[in-house]
């Protein structure tokens, strides 16, 4: 088994199996795959489609929309501590302003969703393309983005991405509940005409990882751009690595 490879939460035909016990065995980190240990995924797997992530799985634009949100609070002279921005980091915008207490809490949270929209400028303060992301979106297998943004940056983002022109996308105003809940990859799966367990998944945290392991995806990979690999590692990834380029040995080469 690769170092950053787990057998528990999901076998290959997509069943579950017992979750990993909080005392196992930290995995150690590794720089790059043992080639050794590089098994592609076979046709045996029958696995029909691809449900990708997005921020901080293809594109880093974490910075980005903090930046939107700084901009839009100093327009509203509102005082948010930078610390306090954390808790936008990889949530919807009107999920946040709904739950957490701020400045913002009686107003209406999707408004200011809107608002904070408005306030982002990629020419200003551009996301970055993680290296192996327009490999992934080349890749000869039906794929689904799956994520919490709305979808004009979810569009923007595929462009930026160099995606086939059949690519679907999935995002926040598609669906009811967001990640962790399993309606996001339940849906993605739908739209590719597929069954979820005929999936994998590729994530960056532990919120989407319980996501895709709740609604049964074959086998999810995990790149360690956001979160620990342990984290990941416990959450249900089947495989950990600390980039997308990392990964693309792990497809069979007839998607290539």
């Amino acid at each position: 088994m690769h170092p950053l490879e787990n057998a528990s939460p999901a076998n290959d035909s997509g069943t579950q199996n017992p979750p990993i016990s909080p005392n196992a065995p930290k995995a150690k980190v590794a720089t790059s795959p043992d080639k050794d240990s590089i098994r592609p995924e076979t046709s045996k797997n029958s696995f029909k489609g691809l449900l990708l992530d997005l921020d901080g799985t293809l594109i880093d634009s974490e910075h980005t929309h903090l930046a939107a949100y700084r901009r839009m609070f100093k327009a509203k002279g509102w005082q948010v501590a930078e610390a306090e921005l954390d808790i936008f980091k990889g949530r919807p915008g009107p999920e946040v302003f709904q739950n957490e207490p701020g400045p913002w809490s009686g107003l209406d949270p999707e408004t200011l969703g809107l608002e904070a929209r408005s306030y982002v400028d990629i020419q200003r303060d551009p996301p970055r393309i993680f290296t192996g992301a327009r490999e992934i979106m080349q890749l000869n297998i039906p794929k689904c983005l799956v994520t919490s943004a709305w979808r004009t940056w979810a569009n923007l983002a595929s462009q930026m991405l160099h995606s086939p022109a059949d690519l679907k996308i999935v995002t926040q105003e598609d669906i009811s509940n967001g990640k962790p809940h399993p309606e996001p990859y339940l849906l993605g799966a739908a739209t590719l005409n597929l069954s979820a367990s005929s999936c994998i998944v590729i994530e960056d945290t532990v919120s989407g990882i319980c996501s895709a392991r709740r609604a049964g995806a074959g086998k999810i990979y995990a790149v360690a751009t956001s979160q620990p690999p342990n984290d990941l590692l416990e959450a249900g990834a089947n495989r950990v690595t600390h980039s997308l380029e990392e990964l693309l040995p792990y497809f069979p080469k007839s998607w290539r």
